[in-house]
């Protein structure tokens, strides 16, 4: 008894080449995407431990400095006039808005940022 599998010929190479596409799009994502939330979370970190710091600190204009300094080393595209400090008697809060274009060959992405940070002042 001889049966033919003419019909079961390449059907799984279809599902394969599409999965590999998507992980390979995913890879690609990621290599774009990741270094850019880890520069934020360490922007973000960087900015409540300035804001705990900020009774030490000799004015506003330097907690902005220190900022704007440490986004360039992050190379996130912050301005000083994004950074805005605001003091009342027991707290400050510092508050920063940026946009990171990520491009890819298919679209552009502007991923915006709207970060904050409060602490207490002794």
């Amino acid at each position: 008894m001889i049966t033919k599998r003419n019909r079961e010929r390449g059907e799984g190479r279809m599902g394969a080449v599409i999965s590999l596409l998507i992980l390979v799009c995913l890879i690609y994502l990621g290599f774009k995407y990741i270094p850019v939330m880890v520069n934020t979370y360490s922007f973000r970190d960087y900015m409540e431990e300035e804001a705990r710091y900020a009774a030490i600190r000799k004015g506003d204009e330097e907690i902005r400095n220190r900022l704007y300094e440490r986004a360039r080393e992050l190379t996130l595209p912050v301005e000083k006039s994004n950074i805005q400090v605001q003091r009342s008697r027991s707290e400050v809060t510092i508050s920063v808005k940026y946009m990171v274009p990520i491009e890819t060959p298919v679209f552009t992405h502007r991923w915006e940022f709207t970060e904050r940070a409060s602490a207490p002042l002794f």
